[in-house]
């Protein structure tokens, strides 16, 4: 029943070439937002670790 209706959407998007563009675009677009939020989230986690270690400097006598 899945893969019938996985073929029905296909064709209809064979049929639409716009609207496929539209899916593939929009896509590309959130891997880009996801691919950015990761290397946001990994400056963040350096940021963090470089604070703490100032930190622990600052500490010691």
């Amino acid at each position: 029943m899945t893969g019938e209706l996985a073929r029905q959407v296909v064709e209809q998007l064979k049929g639409t070439p716009f609207v496929l563009a539209l899916l593939v675009i929009n896509i590309i677009v959130l891997a880009g937002f996801a691919y950015t939020l990761h290397q946001v989230s990994n400056a963040m986690e350096r940021r963090e670790s470089i604070l703490q270690s100032c930190i622990e400097r600052s500490a010691r006598p």
